[in-house]
């Protein structure tokens, strides 16, 4: 290879030799033409410095992404924290402030008995649980119990379209029915058209009949519209409990209306 470059040796000497006395000089034309010889390098160079510095920003790229992608998950698991923190503290203001005497129960599973829209509980007999005893969370109402084992129970949702609860509007004191409406909703039955209905009014239980305690909040006026019947109205609700994220629940414990 040596003897291949031996001719441009002398071509070579005296380039580098010019190059040298060019950047030496300080007269103010070499001084200009050594500025663009640098600016030259610079733009030559810069292919292959990006290309050198490309796996750097690569890991660096990589490794922010997952720092931020820890950060998230960190975000998550506290704001999940503090959602839990506030519900278990809401569960046990309601267990100490209540009147009843209630038993903590955990959800766990689907009820399997068809035609019922319910859930299993962890509790039973031997806990003291009865059938129709009230189930209820911080939020209101969630049904009742309509089955009993040793250490199990099944409780029927109100939005089960078999059960009916004795209903009442706070703003006017008015008694109706309330029933399953389809879907997520409930219907207050029995209100005369003659009575003004306020949206967004709270619908507590009445207590009539004694299947469940007065005052429990069942959910909030959302529509009225005519019933079958052209002197009642028929009242949309939309539960007080959000059936879908049922994990621990409160059995009210009584015995003067359970079988």
């Amino acid at each position: 290879m040596f003897g291949t470059l031996k001719p441009y040796l002398p071509w070579l000497g005296t380039s580098l030799i010019a190059l040298l006395l060019i950047l030496s000089n300080d007269n103010q034309q070499v001084k200009a033409l050594r500025g663009n010889f640098s600016d030259l390098i610079v733009v030559g160079t810069s292919p292959f410095s990006s290309v050198l510095k490309a796996p750097r920003l690569w890991n660096e790229n990589i490794r922010l992404h997952k720092r931020l992608s820890e950060m998230s998950i960190m975000l998550a698991d506290l704001s999940s924290s503090g959602e839990e923190c506030q519900r278990l503290r809401r569960m046990l203001d309601l267990r100490e402030k209540s009147e009843y005497r209630l038993i903590v129960a955990e959800v766990v599973g689907i009820n399997p008995d068809m035609g019922v829209r319910g859930m299993l509980l962890n509790v039973g007999r031997d806990d003291g649980v009865k059938i129709n005893h009230t189930v209820i969370i911080p939020d209101g109402v969630v049904g009742r119990i309509y089955r009993v084992g040793k250490s199990s129970s099944a409780v029927q949702l109100l939005l089960d379209p078999n059960i009916g609860i004795a209903g009442r509007l706070v703003s006017n004191r008015e008694d109706g029915i309330v029933h399953a409406a389809g879907g997520r909703k409930l219907k207050l039955d029995g209100i005369p058209i003659t009575v003004k209905v306020s949206m967004g009014d709270s619908v507590i239980t009445s207590g009539l009949g004694g299947l469940f305690p007065p005052g429990l909040l069942i959910g909030y006026t959302s529509r009225v519209q005519h019933s079958a019947s052209d002197w009642l109205w028929e009242v949309i609700i939309d539960p007080a409990v959000n059936f879908g994220s049922l994990d621990e629940l409160f059995v009210i414990l009584k015995s003067d209306n359970a079988e």
